[in-house]
């Protein structure tokens, strides 16, 4: 995993998952790149690109929010807490699901940001789903704790 998400952690957070990322997403597009070279070099130039964008995308479950970025020049990041997070989409296409990954979309009310080439698809978003039920018991728990301490102070006044 990138810098990114180790240098946007806020105080008292950890990383609980790194989305994995998986190359063979990057195989047909050389294969294209190498077979069809003479045409003006294009599909060779079309797999570069694509091995540099699939090298800077990082996602991240931390103990209080989702982090993410897409992109090199033009760059989309993610930051939501995962109280916020609505939606968490998975899409595979045949070979995705033939050789285990997929798209992640995260979505937010600021929006959607789509995660390529990502390993096991179904076991990120169960990780995010899960993190998020952790975080709401957490957080009950506190404001439980909160309250019992608020009235044991007035009972011992």
């Amino acid at each position: 995993m990138g810098k990114y998400v180790e240098s946007n952690l806020g105080k008292n957070e950890s990383i609980v998952k790194k989305a994995d990322r998986n190359s063979i997403f990057l195989v047909w597009t050389w294969i294209k790149g190498i077979l069809f070279c003479w045409l003006l070099l294009i599909p060779l130039i079309k797999a570069i690109t694509a091995t540099i964008r699939f090298t800077h995308v990082e996602l991240a479950i931390t103990n209080k929010r989702v982090l993410g970025k897409v992109g090199v020049f033009h760059t989309q990041t993610l930051d939501v807490a995962l109280n916020k997070v609505q939606n968490v989409m998975t899409a595979q296409t045949f070979f995705g699901k033939l050789f285990n990954y997929g798209t992640v979309t995260i979505s937010s009310a600021a929006g959607e940001i789509a995660f390529g080439a990502i390993k096991n698809v179904d076991a990120f978003k169960g990780a995010v789903m899960a993190q998020i039920d952790q975080f709401e018991e957490d957080r009950m728990q506190q404001q439980a704790d909160l309250m019992a301490k608020s009235m044991a102070s007035v009972i011992n006044k």
